[in-house]
């Protein structure tokens, strides 16, 4: 939703918006009761990553009392939900904006105007002036600090954000969902064969089976913690870097409520994935999470209590969203990113299992260390 270049001569489905829509919206965002609609046309994206849904830019020309008017805009049309019996993604995205948006300490695009159901959102256009795969150093501490300031403001505030019923709530109300949806992706694997890096393997099923079978087991821990406001999806893919260097957070589509501890692990997680070695440390990430969270909060984990907070999140995230994602992917798709699984999640997954559920991992090799 970020880069938005010059205009597209292909042909372009009717917007999902009626020109009342947009012209409502747009004098409420500009408090100018004048704005008149004149045109609506199409542009190019670049450097957009998968999301939920279809993402498309646009602009606007406008006549007002001061003159003409031209606005870069983005329209998101969130396809389903993230889990059959879950909220659509959209209308958690739309809560975020209308309900919670001016309580966050970081900045999100501005809400133009949505659809009730979350069926689709307009929403400023964000340019970034770094692409998320050259963000320096800086960048991942500055994104870091943001992290940190989201989950002090709503930390231990997990009663009060059951007056958004909207937002998910992976280890509560939803639990029995993601694992369910995890076991039949299990017997998919198992009764289709494929894919061969899971099929192939008899100690990854072993994993897998684990996993869902002590899934209450694998979510003891993180229950335990103080729940807090989550993104769901925290990363630099959804993390806008300014000119001016300052960052604006979007795709709100999985907030949820929860342990701060999983967003983190998903910044770091996706962010190996998708860049491999960054800037910096994973260690100093955590690092730098922890340090703060003990400022704002007074909350301190000891390293062997992190440890095995850690352990429990990248099981946890690994069921909740891996397993059933991996079960829908292509055999060649995997296999050509099969160091990288291996690196980012099979192996640390299977260690963690192996530590904390006492189920047999894969064969020993050497191991990258856990971030503490």
């Amino acid at each position: 939703m970020t880069d938005v270049s010059s205009r597209d001569d292909a042909p372009v489905s009717p917007w999902p918006f009626s020109r009342g829509d947009l012209t409502a919206g747009l004098r409420r965002h500009l408090g100018d009761a004048s704005i008149q609609v004149t045109a609506v046309e199409p542009l190019t994206m670049s450097s957009r990553r998968p999301s939920i849904g279809r993402v498309r830019a646009l602009r606007v020309e406008a006549q007002t009392q001061r003159g003409p008017l031209s606005l870069r805009l983005v329209v998101k049309e969130p396809q389903g939900t993230t889990r059959t019996g879950l909220a659509g993604a959209g209308r958690r995205e739309v809560g975020v904006y209308q309900s919670l948006a001016a309580q966050l300490p970081l900045s999100t695009p501005a809400l133009i105007a949505a659809d009730a159901h979350g069926d689709w959102l307009l929403l400023e256009a964000i340019s970034s002036g770094r692409d998320p795969s050259r963000w320096e150093a800086a960048d991942y501490q500055q994104a870091i600090e943001a992290l940190v300031l989201l989950h002090d403001r709503f930390w231990g505030l997990g009663d009060d954000l059951a007056a958004f019923p909207w937002l998910s709530r992976p280890l509560e109300a939803d639990f029995e969902v993601h694992v369910t949806a995890a076991a039949q992706a299990i017997e998919r694997i198992v009764r289709m064969g494929e894919p061969e890096i899971l099929a192939g393997a008899p100690e990854r099923l072993v994993v897998l089976a684990r996993l869902t079978q002590a899934a209450d087991r694998v979510v003891a821990p993180l229950r335990g913690e103080p729940s807090t406001l989550l993104h769901g999806d925290y990363w630099p893919g959804n993390i806008a870097v300014l000119r001016n260097r300052s960052q604006v957070v979007y795709d709100w589509q999985l907030a949820a409520v929860g342990p701060g501890v999983l967003d983190l692990l998903v910044f770091v997680s996706k962010s190996q994935w998708w860049f491999g070695d960054l800037p910096v440390s994973a260690e100093a990430i955590v690092r730098l999470y922890r340090e703060g969270i003990a400022r704002g909060t007074g909350k301190v984990w000891d390293d062997a209590a992190w440890q095995l907070l850690w352990d429990h999140a990248l099981m946890w995230r690994f069921l909740q969203e891996w397993v059933d994602l991996l079960a829908a992917s292509p055999n060649p798709v995997l296999l050509t990113q099969a160091e990288q699984l291996d690196r980012v999640w099979l192996r640390p997954v299977s260690e963690a299992v192996e530590r904390r559920l006492g189920a047999a991992g894969l064969p020993s090799k050497p191991v990258e260390q856990t971030p503490a």
